[in-house]
């Protein structure tokens, strides 16, 4: 029952200081799953990995696949109401007193000073999954002479190919995330 409780409340502070999307989340998902050895790196990884290729909010699917991973059923509702119930309890308030709220300079301020700071948090998770995707050790960075063999190549080439793709083609996200698997399973199996 305590872990169940522990799921709920840690998802709950992720949830509530989730500000700017899914994503904004990883690194409070990131620190919780660490210091409470709930998952490693790798894992964390792969759950982004999993929940930005599978339907519904990105939050939902990682909270619901840490809350799996750790309890089963229960701690996948667990998790999942932890996460979302605080955007359902902040933005209920915010419906209720919109008006009041939309032309003040506090709120207004503050949210001026919120995107910068998620722009940071999204900054560093994406070096981090970078760092963990496609440096193959981490060790060999010490020095430019072994910085190249430290390169996972395979997968640098797909990250490039999928950025122009969707910038030149404009190729809708859900094909391109199944060319880029397509392209994984061929280039990790050679």
């Amino acid at each position: 029952m305590m872990l169940y409780l522990d799921l709920l409340f840690t998802f709950f502070k992720i949830g509530l200081f989730t500000i700017g999307g899914g994503y904004a989340m990883i690194p409070l998902l990131q620190n919780e799953l660490l210091s409470k050895g709930w998952a490693t790196l790798d894992e964390i990884i792969n759950f982004i990995a999993i929940s930005e290729s599978t339907p519904g909010p990105f939050a939902v699917n990682m909270a619901t696949f840490v809350g799996v991973k750790m309890g089963g059923v229960l701690g996948a509702i667990s998790t999942t109401l932890g996460v979302i119930l605080p955007s359902l309890i902040i933005i209920l308030i915010i419906a209720k007193y919109f008006d009041n709220f939309k032309d003040n300079f506090y709120a207004k301020s503050a949210l001026s000073g919120l995107r910068p700071a998620v722009i940071g948090l999204l900054c560093s998770s994406v070096f981090t999954i970078f760092v963990n995707n496609f440096i193959l050790d981490s060790h060999l960075l010490l020095s430019i002479n072994t910085f190249l063999s430290a390169i996972d190549i395979r997968g640098l080439i797909i990250l490039i190919a999928a950025y122009f793709t969707y910038n030149k083609f404009k190729i809708h996200p859900i094909k391109l995330v199944v060319i880029c698997s397509v392209l994984g399973m061929i280039a990790y199996s050679i």
